[in-house]
């Protein structure tokens, strides 16, 4: 019960960090006069960290409650309006009892970019990657195939420049199956 209330303080204050930053924005709009117009143009190219935090159960049996630190440095590029490809590298390690573990991935993604307002947007991605862990996910010593589904929300706080945050869900297929939700937070910029 007190990990669950764990992952709403987390997501809580991102929430409000969002709705606060979105309604200063639209306040200072008239002089300040940025937006997601600049965002999701064909050509534009994205580079991103998605620093992920989780604190839970995941479905693997056996090493119980992991708190997990993910890093994936991301670029992307919009092939289209609002169509993006692009790579990630990931880079983890989970705390637990017992040994800690360690994992290395490379992968590839799509995502599509919706405008919410002139501050705020959408930008769901569906990623598939190529994991080698050595027991971070309850797994063995193991390479798998691991799929990310992510929707950030994101706040353009200046040209060429965002902060985010939002659900996300991760599967690894392997010789063993896992499934882990989140709330990741995301920082980039575009040019």
């Amino acid at each position: 019960m007190k990990k669950r209330n764990m992952k709403w303080q987390v997501l809580a204050p991102m929430v409000g960090l969002v709705l606060v930053v979105s309604a200063e924005a639209r306040a200072q709009d008239s002089v300040v006069g940025t937006s997601t117009g600049n965002f999701g143009v064909t050509g534009q190219f994205v580079v991103s960290s998605d620093l992920q935090g989780q604190i839970g159960y995941t479905s693997v049996s056996g090493p119980g409650d992991q708190f997990f630190i993910l890093l994936r440095p991301a670029a992307d590029y919009f092939l289209k309006e609002n169509l993006s490809l692009g790579g990630s590298v990931l880079l983890g390690t989970t705390i637990r009892n017992g040994d800690d573990s360690l994992a290395v991935g490379l992968g590839v993604r799509a995502g599509y970019n919706i405008p919410m307002n002139e501050m705020v947007s959408v930008w769901p991605k569906l990623g598939l990657s190529l994991v080698h862990s050595d027991g971070i996910f309850g797994f063995g010593n193991d390479t798998y195939l691991e799929v990310a589904l992510s929707a950030p929300f994101l706040v353009h706080v200046a040209p060429h420049f965002f902060i985010g945050g939002g659900p996300g869900l991760i599967t690894q297929i392997g010789d063993d199956t896992a499934a882990t939700l989140h709330v990741s937070a995301l920082i980039g910029g575009y040019f």
